[in-house]
């Protein structure tokens, strides 16, 4: 029996406010399991099996998380938006959740936010929030082999996006001319996007283009390449950090690249 159904079958016996939350917390799991988008390679999965992304274009069913995952989850994503609500306080968040595609190497995904530690957009770093157990953090020498792969991943599709940014449109009159454009072909990559019991599915959508159009501003301004991401570590027990920067890496992206060729290669096969 999944982990999923054995939580509904738990849930029925509670009663009162719990089994409302519970309720609640199943029906979410089960609305945001449909927002993803699977015919795609993920940053956070860049050395991960191609049988598992096959499975996952395929529309392969996954694992409803069940209640206690779903708080679990989200006390990871409040790690996150407290941290990023203290970098926009103090001023160095230029933005949190960064949307970043490659159509070429079929990649979508998106970034914990981008900084500018300086607040002068000449260094400008990516930044990536990991919440982890006292184990885990006290092991912790270095970032994880995976980290390395997404962060090489994160740096090489937000630098061809912007390239091809500054190629297509050589004036900053022919960028802000260009956004009406932009704003139509970012909603076209949500259409699969559905309403749910927190927002429409144009509320979805329009907030999904606003980040497209929020970065492609940042990026146009930049004067030369991201070149580093920050993986902030955090224990999820004691809320001690540990920070390591990770710098491009030819030999790790060149890698990742290869991975995510192999699944396109293997998944024009069969589709």
């Amino acid at each position: 029996m999944s982990t999923a159904l054995k939580s509904v079958f738990s849930t029925m016996k509670k009663q009162g406010l719990v089994k409302m939350m519970e309720q609640y917390l199943l029906s979410r799991s089960v609305e945001e399991d449909t927002d993803r988008k699977n015919e795609t390679n993920s940053p956070s999965s860049a050395l991960g099996c191609t049988r598992a992304n096959i499975y996952q274009r395929m529309g392969a069913p996954k694992e409803i998380l069940s209640a206690r995952s779903r708080r679990i989850f989200d006390n990871g994503h409040g790690v996150h938006d407290r941290t990023q609500t203290y970098l926009e306080e103090m001023g160095v968040l230029l933005m949190r959740e960064v949307p970043l595609f490659n159509d070429e190497e079929e990649i979508q995904g998106h970034t914990d936010g981008l900084l500018d530690l300086q607040r002068n957009l000449i260094e400008v770093k990516i930044l990536e929030i990991k919440s982890i157990n006292s184990h885990q953090f006290s092991s912790l020498k270095e970032p994880k082999e995976e980290h390395r792969a997404q962060a090489s991943v994160y740096l090489f599709v937000l630098e061809e996006h912007r390239k091809k940014l500054k190629t297509l449109y050589p004036t900053w009159k022919d960028f802000k001319r260009s956004e009406l454009y932009r704003r139509k072909m970012y909603a076209k990559r949500y259409a699969h996007l559905k309403g749910g019991r927190r927002y429409t599915r144009e509320q979805k959508i329009g907030f999904k283009v606003n980040q497209h159009i929020k970065c492609d501003e940042i990026l146009y301004k930049l004067v030369k390449p991201i070149n580093s991401v920050i993986f902030l570590y955090e224990n999820k027990d004691t809320q001690d950090y540990k920070e390591f920067e990770i710098k491009r890496d030819a030999e790790v992206l060149a890698r990742a690249l290869a991975k995510y060729r192999d699944n396109n290669k293997w998944w024009k096969k069969i589709k």
